[in-house]
């Protein structure tokens, strides 16, 4: 007499906690799939090439759609000496939405176009990362008086 078992086949089972885990049964032993670790997360080796391939293809896409994507168009940074393009990424004030000063309100007070800028040898422009309508530094004060106890 062998003490070989078949293995039967997978069955699902629901825990505790509602999640579903594949055993099958090896003679009176249950044998649960084995679970691998990949990015952080718990995925059973059965769905494993799954997970890889469906992640291979969303960064294809996502370089895809960065290569059809039309690239953002170059601002003139005041605190680099004004003529000199924004840095985008190795600027430490860039976030993916831009400068993060161009946000700090959605547009200047005015124009201030050809006005002297205090950071830059240059005269403003409207091709400055802080140019909305005028520089956004102007509204800064007019911002923090909106919000200013009465």
């Amino acid at each position: 007499m062998s003490n070989q078992f078949d293995s039967g086949e997978w069955q699902e089972e629901r825990n505790e906690w509602g999640g579903v885990r594949r055993y099958r049964m090896i003679g009176p032993i249950k044998e649960y799939e084995m679970m691998v670790t990949c990015d952080g997360m718990q995925i059973p080796q059965s769905e494993l090439e799954d997970y890889h391939r469906r992640k291979r293809e969303a960064a294809e896409a996502a370089a895809e759609a960065r290569k059809a994507a039309p690239p953002p168009p170059q601002l003139a940074c005041p605190f680099n000496g004004g003529g000199h393009s924004c840095t985008r990424e190795k600027c430490a004030l860039y976030t993916g939405n831009g400068c993060t000063l161009a946000q700090i309100t959605t547009g200047g007070t005015g124009s201030t176009v050809g006005k002297s800028c205090p950071f830059s040898p240059y005269s403003c422009r409207t091709d400055c990362g802080l140019y909305k309508n005028g520089c956004v530094l102007t509204a800064i004060k007019e911002r923090t008086q909106e919000h200013e106890p009465v």
